[in-house]
């Protein structure tokens, strides 16, 4: 499987985000050993399910970044 690493493109990030939620597969989450206070995830009110920007995947706690994605993922999915 291929793969595509940051920085993604503005074109990308809508498609992997969209593809996050479109229940294909099971989504990115966060896989953070940061402070469990912090991580939504850990303390259990999230999925903590990542979101994609420029940048790459990052959990809406903070602690946890990826920097690729599968490339079918951020390929347009009309």
């Amino acid at each position: 499987m291929e793969k595509v690493q940051t920085p993604f493109t503005e074109e990308q990030v809508e498609n992997l985000n969209k593809f996050q939620m479109s229940g294909v597969f099971h989504p990115f989450t966060c896989c953070s050993a940061g402070p469990a206070d912090k991580c939504e995830r850990r303390l259990g009110t999230s999925e903590g399910i990542l979101v994609a920007s420029t940048d790459g995947w990052v959990c809406p706690c903070g602690e946890y970044k990826q920097n690729w994605a599968h490339d079918f993922m951020a390929q347009d999915h009309k």
